[in-house]
């Protein structure tokens, strides 16, 4: 059955696709005398485990490209409309502002031309739902992203109506305490921004809880939640949507293997699951590969895609997105 996708956890500088990062790389130099784009991707392309933090460092490489308006602005265009080609109709795509200044670039910049792209796949894509959500990063404290933190809820407040659709916590989850970001979440209640948080990806399941108690209504990855049972009750309670990405937490050694997914005890259990890719460009997949793996090795059928996706989009930050959510609910009822 053909229904709309919903992908609500994608890192833009993850998700750089092949042809760009590629151009990128060899017109930066990057690449080596002689190599082929086919082992330069190789080499580029995560093929084994890491630790979170080890992640990150691929990360400096990625956000080392993306230090200018036009690549901004390029990629967010390519990124929306390569979702929207393959079956994803509602996508909110998310990077950090503070990042992408190593040129000079100011945090509004970095904004402003990562809306232009995506207001221009909006355009040219009939149909699609998107939006941005901008980043804090968790680095460690002492590294300075207090004052950059702040100024990243302040402007996802100043963009919220130019397709700004909310705020994140993303980064090395064990740097800091993620209860020291407290005061951020606070923040942007005040300024009526909408957030998710990354918690419970490499951290424990009280990092869920603490997420829980900010009240956004979505967590980034979650999955450790599954360590203590009254966590995930009040994810169930408190109707708390997760972002699970299943091929990342595994190569991100969050997970043992991808076999042991907490996913399917967590869906099972009445916890609501939206289904993503995190870094697609980086770990070389797609929405679609998740979406196989999960049929393959936990058995989901087509109808709890369908409701995966139903409770997608009605946790969703955009604007439009009324017209996916009577899609799926028409999808759910031919599939009932």
């Amino acid at each position: 059955m053909d229904y709309p996708k919903v992908e609500l956890h994608c890192h833009m500088d993850g998700a750089i696709p092949e042809r760009l990062f590629i151009r990128y790389c060899r017109e930066d130099g990057l690449v080596p005398e002689g190599m082929s784009d086919e082992e330069w991707m190789k080499k580029n392309i995560m093929s084994e485990t890491m630790s979170l933090s080890d992640c990150m460092k691929l990360f400096a490489i990625l956000t080392g490209l993306l230090q200018n308006k036009e690549r901004l602005e390029e990629l967010s265009y390519e990124l929306l409309k390569d979702m929207y080609a393959s079956g994803t109709k509602l996508a909110e795509i998310r990077f950090s502002p503070q990042s992408h200044m190593n040129e000079n670039l100011s945090m509004e910049e970095a904004i402003e031309a990562v809306l232009r792209g995506r207001n221009r796949a909006q355009q040219e894509c009939p149909g699609l739902v998107s939006g941005i959500i901008v980043c804090m990063m968790n680095l460690g404290l002492n590294l300075g992203t207090i004052e950059n933190n702040t100024r990243t809820v302040e402007l996802a407040a100043e963009y919220k109506d130019q397709g700004v659709v909310g705020l994140d916590l993303a980064g090395d989850e064990i740097a800091t305490p993620i209860e020291d970001y407290g005061v951020m979440f606070a923040l942007a209640r005040k300024l009526g921004v909408n957030y998710t948080i990354h918690a419970g990806e490499s951290g424990s399941a009280s990092n869920v809880a603490f997420a829980i108690r900010q009240g956004g209504g979505r967590i980034g990855h979650g999955i450790h939640a599954i360590e203590d049972d009254a966590v995930v009750n009040e994810l169930i309670d408190k109707d708390v949507l997760l972002e699970i990405s299943l091929t990342s937490n595994y190569f991100s050694r969050c997970v043992p293997s991808i076999q042991e997914h907490p996913i399917r005890e967590l869906w099972d259990r009445g916890v609501k699951i939206n289904i993503n890719t995190d870094d697609p460009g980086l770990m070389g997949i797609t929405l679609k590969h998740e979406y196989d793996l999960l049929e393959k090795l936990y058995g989901f059928s087509e109808k709890e895609f369908i409701l995966s996706n139903l409770y997608s989009a009605q946790k969703s930050f955009c604007e439009g997105k009324e017209k996916i959510i009577a899609e799926l609910e028409e999808a759910y009822k031919k599939c009932s």
